[in-house]
């Protein structure tokens, strides 16, 4: 996992998309099965920098990957925060990835910006268990349902707004999808 990890760092340096997607229920592919399946449980046991702890109940997660050192990260944050206020106790949770090189760093940044979402430490970071972790930029922020299914992805200078225009979008199309489930599995 190290070096998946590795690997995409490397890739989040050399460009920047956004690439939308809809809600699917997961698929039985060996991404999905056994390490995406568990969203909640991968964010559970980590070590944050932050007092806040992602709410392991949430229907969507906006995992973001920023650091203090790079000028559109600190460029974003202040919409980033405006928008966890507003997402926050919805259904959609939103934790960062921090990429800063110790705690200390990203403990300071996340409190001069204000950040009172879960930061996941930089040192707890390298193994979180699905491949969503990052772009081709810092930032990045890619959306998951709670079995790690691709929602949506964003990097750069787009961070912010992917965030603010999609976390309600991505909430709406999972309860569809649910109550869709609901009354196909009432109907057998």
């Amino acid at each position: 996992m190290k070096n998946l990890f590795k690997l995409l760092l490397l890739a989040a340096l050399l460009g920047t998309a956004i690439i939308p997607s809809t809600y699917a229920e997961p698929e039985a592919t060996e991404e999905t099965t056994e390490e995406l399946a568990a969203v909640p449980a991968a964010l559970k046991d980590r070590r944050y920098v932050t007092k806040a702890r992602p709410k392991l109940d949430a229907k969507v997660y906006f995992i973001y990957q920023s650091r203090y050192r790079c000028g559109i990260c600190v460029a974003e944050a202040p919409a980033i925060v405006a928008a966890y206020k507003k997402m926050k106790g919805k259904g959609a949770e939103l934790v960062m990835l921090n990429v800063d090189q110790d705690d200390k760093t990203a403990a300071d940044w996340a409190k001069k910006a204000k950040m009172k979402f879960p930061i996941v430490s930089p040192t707890d970071r390298g193994d979180i268990p699905f491949p969503y972790t990052g772009g081709r930029t810092l930032p990045c922020m890619v959306a998951v349902d709670v079995y790690g299914n691709k929602l949506g992805e964003a990097n750069g200078s787009n961070v912010a707004e992917f965030l603010q225009s999609n976390w309600k979008k991505y909430l709406k199309e999972i309860k569809k999808e649910e109550k869709k489930a609901a009354r196909k599995k009432s109907e057998d």
